[in-house]
């Protein structure tokens, strides 16, 4: 019987059935083989829920990273704290915003401050920098 599992802050791959898994899905996480009787199904849902990130695009054009108008919703399973991404300010064009900015940065991303990640529902937003921002400078521009 084939149990299909959640991906960390990907969502849910595949669907859930029986017979074995194909060596690509152990492989990546994304099945695991489990054996069921006669009282007891194992191949049963993951419990997952769900919050919302914004993705981040290079716009070439104005040489800086724009969010997403929407947020994405993110899954993941359920004890799984939620952790949105985004690009930090050493990230160039070439950088690649993780799983839509769901989920938390790679860990050389984060040292090197290519990806910054946050710890709320819909956090990694343009406006959520501009709430902080905007009463630090006028702090900044008082003690000027």
């Amino acid at each position: 019987v084939v149990s299909t599992q959640s991906t960390g802050y990907t969502g849910l791959v595949g669907e859930y059935g029986c017979d074995a898994c194909d060596a690509a899905a152990k492989t990546a996480g994304t099945c695991v083989d489990c054996t069921s009787n006669s009282t007891t199904a194992c191949n049963v849902a993951v419990e997952v829920h769900t919050f919302s990130c914004f993705d981040y695009t290079f716009s070439a054009n104005d040489s800086k990273w724009m969010a997403s108008a929407k947020a994405v919703t993110c899954t993941a399973n359920k004890d799984t704290p939620v952790k949105c991404n985004k690009p930090g300010t050493a990230a160039n064009g070439n950088y690649s915003v993780p799983h839509t900015g769901c989920g938390p940065c790679a860990e050389d991303a984060l040292n090197d401050n290519t990806c910054v990640e946050c710890g709320k529902d819909s956090c990694n937003s343009a406006a959520t920098i501009a709430v902080f921002m905007a009463p630090l400078i006028a702090l900044l521009y008082t003690l000027l």
